[in-house]
């Protein structure tokens, strides 16, 4: 297998040598290594609501100050960053050009990225499982006008996307407690986006197909799943509670908004004729 290093050149007046053979090419740099540290929206350094985890990987650009992000030709174009639970590395080496730079960091990676203002992003229409529910949870991340150096360059995330928190509460009328089997689907929402990679802005996919999806499960009254920023301005069918053999559906209007965890409280009833809906405010930044 062939690997591949490279490292770029920091300063004009330095040669630059070359090793090149069937396993392994290196050019020589007198700069240091791109070192990157990645703060989750939580705070933490260590995807979960709340940190990173083992092998996570990250997507890094960097272009200089004066240039655009774009497609190819950036200093460094779609590099993968792998955790390790302690820090971040690249398992190709990057480093740093002479100059300024922006730096722009997404997750989760994707190695193939067709383009950086319209990359199509689509969030699982199965959250039930934590791994659905984290790869649908996309986070972005930029740094501008900075120098290279040695140590690591602090990154702060933020999610781009929107959270639904749905909280079930039973009402005068239902008996029992609610089934730790209950399932329950947010209906009539687009799960493919369009974000820019230089900005983090994100969108729904005007010519995407709505589509239903299945919560995760945090306990038996509480669930959750990440959507793709939109408005549903019109009553249709907006989340479904299935116990056993019963089924809850109820409609409403919302307007999913980036970056933003909504609460939707439904109290049940024995009768689901009677069952009530009710759409929370937004918090900002998930917390």
């Amino acid at each position: 297998m062939k690997t591949t290093r490279i490292f770029w050149a920091a300063m004009a007046t330095l040669a630059m040598t070359a090793c090149n053979n069937d396993e392994e090419q290196v050019l020589s740099s007198a700069e240091g290594e791109i070192q990157l540290q990645f703060i989750h929206p939580s705070g933490q350094t260590r995807a979960t609501d709340t940190s990173f985890e083992d092998e996570d990987e990250i997507g890094v650009y960097v272009t200089t100050t004066e240039s655009k992000l774009q497609l190819g030709g950036n200093e460094v174009n779609n590099e993968k960053f792998v955790f390790n639970g302690t820090s971040w590395t690249s398992p190709r080496k990057v480093y740093w050009n002479e100059g300024r730079h922006n730096v722009y960091a997404y997750y989760p990676y994707t190695k193939t990225v067709n383009d950086v203002e319209d990359f199509r992003f689509r969030v699982q229409t199965d959250q039930s499982t934590a791994d659905g529910y984290t790869k649908s949870d996309f986070l972005w991340a930029s740094v501008s006008d900075i120098a290279a150096s040695n140590s690591a360059v602090r990154m702060q995330f933020a999610h781009k996307l929107s959270c639904v928190n749905i909280v079930l509460e039973k009402g005068e009328s239902y008996q029992g407690e609610i089934p730790a089997e209950t399932e329950v689907y947010l209906y009539n929402t687009v799960p493919d986006a369009l974000v820019s990679l230089s900005t983090g802005d994100a969108c729904k996919d005007s010519y995407g197909s709505s589509e239903s999806i299945r919560c995760f499960q945090e306990s038996p009254a509480k669930y959750k799943a990440i959507v793709v920023p939109q408005q549903i301005s019109s009553r249709r069918p907006l989340v479904e509670v299935l116990i056993g053999n019963v089924s809850y559906l109820m409609e409403g209007t919302i307007s999913y908004k980036p970056g933003m965890r909504h609460t939707i409280t439904i109290t049940l009833e024995q009768d689901p004729e009677q069952i009530k809906i009710n759409i929370g405010g937004e918090i900002g930044g998930w917390n």
